[in-house]
């Protein structure tokens, strides 16, 4: 995800932080600085980092669950909003949906009684440290950890509760009709919660129906792609009509070779069509600002895997996601480009078919 930094790796998933979240503790700090003073901030961040802790045990949870179905999880990012385990495809059955997502908030109801038998066995609790209100730290965050369960069961996709009830729903329905129930249920709640912040004047609670809504179409549109795609492979909707680069070409000759040309990525070739690498728009003028003139453009091309015409479309889509990558090249049985295949190819297509 832009704007993130790996700051550990932990059983092979890279844990990342958005460039936000630091953003959000500073916010808090203050606020808790203006309360309590430079003690209260300290307290108050350390809350909030013991707070996302347990959402970033709760996606490991989602992580180890999917790693028993042999989906793996590239990496999980922490949000201001909380967190996002990156799953590498989706499940292949309901089932297999449910576990995965119920994993998460079951981590929550294992960290809350671990906090409840601490504090049965600790004479006072408050002694650890105290709120605002009295309250001890593992009063506090028991009580955010039944917030964290209550919270994500609420059947808001692409929360976990709404991908509780796809699975649910798609047990007797097709896939994309519980995922179309879901998402319109996701929806509808997210206007609720836009209702509530505006009431309440909880800016967070408006940035947690943002993501809701928005997630919810992205899901929604996903699950009609995939409905859509099923019968069709890479070669029926890839895009013929690119321009490739010369390996060779020099970085001095760059400019003149982009301009008057819009497209994102470009395959860089031999004389016989191999691929040596693909490199963005961005790179390549990257490159030509900071490379000496001479250099070539095979400098800035980089490998990534390639599909081939007869690739299915569901499986070529999964790839485009595991992989992050915008736009991925379709060589023939001699390895020379015949295409580019991107999303935006399957949105386009998804986009003319009629809705069902």
């Amino acid at each position: 995800m832009k704007g993130s930094y790996r700051i550990a790796r932990v059983a092979g998933i890279d844990v990342r932080v958005h460039v936000t979240f630091f953003l959000l503790l500073a916010f808090y700090a203050w606020s808790f600085y203006e309360t309590g003073g430079f003690a209260g901030a300290v307290a108050g961040v350390t809350l909030m980092l013991l707070l996302f802790l347990c959402v970033l045990l709760h996606e490991f949870g989602h992580a180890f669950a999917a790693r028993r179905y042999g989906i793996r999880t590239p990496d999980i990012t922490l949000l201001p909003i909380g967190g996002l385990a990156r799953l590498e495809r989706m499940p292949t059955s309901p089932w297999q949906e449910l576990m995965i997502a119920v994993a998460g908030p079951a981590v929550n109801v294992g960290i809350a009684a671990g906090i409840a038998l601490a504090i049965w066995h600790v004479p006072d609790p408050r002694t650890l440290w105290q709120g605002g209100g009295g309250e001890g730290l593992l009063e506090i965050l028991f009580s955010l950890n039944v917030m964290l369960i209550v919270f994500n069961m609420i059947p808001a996709f692409p929360m976990d509760g709404g991908r509780v009830l796809r699975s649910l729903l798609a047990m007797r329905l097709t896939h994309v009709r519980a995922t179309t129930i879901a998402a319109r249920t996701g929806q509808v709640i997210a206007v609720i919660f836009v209702g509530l912040a505006l009431f309440t004047g909880n800016f967070i609670l408006g940035f947690i129906a943002l993501f809701v809504f928005m997630g919810a179409k992205q899901e929604l549109a996903h699950a009609q792609m995939r409905d859509s795609v099923q019968l069709l492979r890479v070669g029926d909707l890839m895009n013929t009509e690119f321009r490739a680069l010369p390996f060779d070409l020099t970085i001095g000759d760059l400019s003149a070779r982009l301009s008057g040309n819009a497209q994102d990525v470009f395959p860089l070739v031999d004389g016989a069509l191999h691929l040596h690498g693909m490199a963005s728009r961005e790179e390549l003028l990257q490159a030509a600002r900071e490379l000496p003139p001479q250099s070539q453009a095979r400098s800035v091309g980089r490998k990534i895997p390639t599909l081939r015409p007869e690739t299915p479309l569901g499986e070529a889509l999964e790839t485009l996601h595991r992989l992050a990558e915008p736009v991925l090249p379709v060589v023939n049985l001699s390895s020379q480009i015949v295409g580019l295949f991107s999303l935006a190819h399957l949105q386009k297509f998804s986009a003319q078919q009629p809705s069902s």
